[in-house]
C-alpha cells in the first residue's frame, strides 16, 4: 500500500513547512490528485488518518480535490489560528 508512504511524506512536508513559520500547527493539507496518478484517493485518506495519529499533527485534515491528469500536488496548507 504505497498510499501510506505517500501520507507519511505529506505529513513530513507539512511539518517542515510549519517549522518555517515558527511551528504554527497545520490544520489541513489540500491535495490535488489526478485520475491517472496511480493514487487511490480513498486509500490515501485512510492511510493519512493512520499516519497522522503517530505524528506531531494528530488533528490535521486532508482535503482532496480530484482532477484530470497525472498530478499529485499539495496545493495549499491551512494553518491553525
Amino acid at each position: 500500500m504505497h498510499e501510506l508512504s505517500i501520507a507519511m511524506c505529506i505529513l513530513d512536508a507539512a511539518e517542515e513547512e510549519a517549522e518555517k513559520y515558527g511551528g504554527v500547527p497545520v490544520a489541513a493539507v489540500h491535495l490535488k490528485i489526478g485520475d491517472r496518478s496511480g493514487v487511490v484517493a480513498d486509500a490515501l485518506s485512510a492511510a493519512f488518518e493512520l499516519a497522522r495519529e503517530g505524528s506531531p499533527m494528530p488533528a490535521c485534515r486532508l482535503v482532496i480535490e480530484s482532477s484530470e491528469g497525472t498530478e499529485l500536488l499539495v496545493s495549499a496548507l491551512e494553518f491553525a489560528d
